[in-house]
């Protein structure tokens, strides 16, 4: 008897924590995820993320210029037109930062295209509900137009680390010695390396407030008339999620409403298609990824930076290298395997790849340093250089700048990654620091989206920093008082004291004329 009410007692719990669980309105939420950009490795990220909170229950839309053959059933995708192909100057080599950006358009050509898209313009006309919306804001803070139209809490997801454009939706610090993507220095920690990065927020600064916002704000004004304005927006964000860890950057503050999810995609390395699989699996030399992403194309490489690769990859055989490129590389070397698409982390996870030659993009670099692989980083473009300056700065990788590249370097390169074991040896404690989390990055995540559609908004998560002007938040204004201050009493000190050395001079003198 005692035993049956036991088992009762047992099963009322778990009908009372299911219950509780339901009402709540955790499970079976509305999720939007708009990941509108036209790079396909935000779209690997977000899609993702938004998988696992479909297979974990909720019911997911995400947004997106891709399109993935998955079989989900509270998983739903909606392809964006006209988006692919917006940044294809941007991912070029040889091209300066100014032009990069400008082939972004971040003003109004994207946000117009964004807002163009009948998608969009249905979810408006609709006006559907959902619980939380979870966005990429990339050089498009007007999609949080979008996210306040419907009504719902906003999480920013940012596929890299935390930058500028990022701290300014929660009123995380920009700290001087962190560095920035756009700043060129191997010491950020320095009075020059803080010199640059502070000058460089500061004109980015600018350029939100007086070029790039009111341009945004102005298309989006014309879709959405009654929408507050952009800079009223950036501060009803909840959360905001970047895609790091401190095995991937250097150690740096954040405020509570802006998490690390650092390596919650590399975690989920699938089987390698059978070709793959036999061909690593002959590799009883090693082998070595080359991939430089989804953006940049190898048929944009110079012709003698191509071919002084190509023959340093020769040098290494017996050691097998497989080779990412969309075109086909009619002199490649005998133990050079090229194909147009590679699935790069599960690659990386196999047991005989000893090294990885990367653009240097946070994706790739989040997934070597999980398997804990060594790299050889050629940085391109953005985020790809403070990257690849954090892995050689912790001992993982060797950097060429694209440059730089020559027979020598590249020979260089290979042999000290492949012959020097400290690159393999501080490839593998980067990837137990990424590993060895309190709770898994991908659970955190999802924890986190919870958390907000729980509380229906992060409001008790909110830095009261979001309410200072930017001079109040670093104290520029205080700073200002003390320096007044200090002139003030030092304008007084030295008027006192000339007037009390003219009195005593005076007086001495006139004794002396006495005398």
């Amino acid at each position: 008897m005692h035993e049956f009410f036991s088992e009762m007692h047992l099963k009322f719990l778990l009908f009372a924590a299911a219950f509780l669980c339901v009402s709540n309105g955790i499970e079976g939420s509305k999720i939007l995820g708009v990941f509108w950009t036209p790079s396909k490795s935000h779209h690997i990220l977000g899609s993702a993320l938004l998988q696992a909170l479909a297979k974990k229950g909720h019911n997911v839309t995400l947004l997106s210029p891709f399109i993935d053959d998955v079989d989900i059933p509270t998983f739903k995708q909606i392809k964006l037109e006209g988006i692919i192909g917006s940044v294809s100057g941007a991912a070029k080599p040889n091209v300066s930062i100014l032009e990069k950006l400008s082939s972004l358009k971040p003003s109004g050509d994207l946000t117009e295209k964004f807002w163009k898209n009948k998608p969009i313009m249905d979810l408006i006309e609709k006006k559907e509900e959902f619980d939380v919306v979870i966005s990429v804001n990339f050089f498009n803070d007007a999609v949080l137009a979008l996210n306040h139209a419907l009504g719902a809490p906003t999480i920013v997801f940012f596929p890299a680390a935390a930058s500028f454009s990022t701290n300014k939706f929660v009123a995380n610090p920009n700290m001087p010695y962190v560095g920035n993507v756009l700043v060129k220095t191997s010491e950020p920690a320095s009075f020059l390396g803080r010199l640059a990065t502070t000058t460089l927020v500061f004109v980015m600064s600018i350029m939100e407030t007086y070029i790039h916002g009111p341009v945004q704000e102005t298309v989006t004004r014309f879709y959405l008339p009654n929408s507050p304005p952009l800079s009223e927006l950036r501060k009803n964000v909840s959360l905001v999620m970047v895609n790091t860890h401190l095995s991937l950057e250097p150690a740096r503050p954040y405020v509570p409403n802006m998490v690390q999810i650092g390596g919650f995609y590399a975690q989920t390395a699938k089987k390698l298609p059978d070709d793959l699989q036999k061909y690593l699996d002959s590799a009883k030399e090693g082998a070595i990824l080359f991939s430089f992403g989804t953006n940049m194309k190898i048929k944009d490489m110079d012709e003698d930076k191509l071919k002084a690769i190509l023959e340093g990859l020769r040098k290494i055989a017996p050691m097998k290298v497989v080779f990412k490129s969309e075109i086909e590389l009619k002199n490649a070397p005998k133990n050079v395997l090229v194909s147009k698409w590679l699935p790069q982390n599960d690659i990386l996870a196999h047991p005989n790849i000893k090294a990885f030659i990367t653009h240097g993009g946070l994706g790739g670099n989040t997934e070597s340093v999980y398997h804990g692989v060594p790299m050889i980083g050629i940085p391109l473009f953005a985020d790809q250089k403070s990257n690849v300056e954090n892995a050689v700065q912790a001992g993982y990788a060797i950097k060429i700048s694209y440059e730089d590249i020559t027979q020598e370097t590249v020979d260089k390169a290979l042999e000290e990654i492949l012959k020097n074991p400290s690159y393999s040896k501080m490839a593998k404690k980067r990837s137990s620091l990424l590993k060895n989390q309190p709770i898994n990055p991908l659970d955190k995540a999802i924890w986190w989206v919870e958390h907000i559609i729980e509380h229906k908004g992060g409001e008790h998560l909110r830095n009261l920093g979001m309410d200072l002007e930017w001079y109040q938040l670093y104290m520029v204004d205080i700073i200002l008082f003390y320096l007044v201050v200090i002139v003030i009493w030092s304008a007084s000190s030295f008027l006192t004291l000339r007037w009390v050395i003219r009195k005593l001079f005076f007086r001495s003198s006139k004794k002396t004329k006495k005398d």
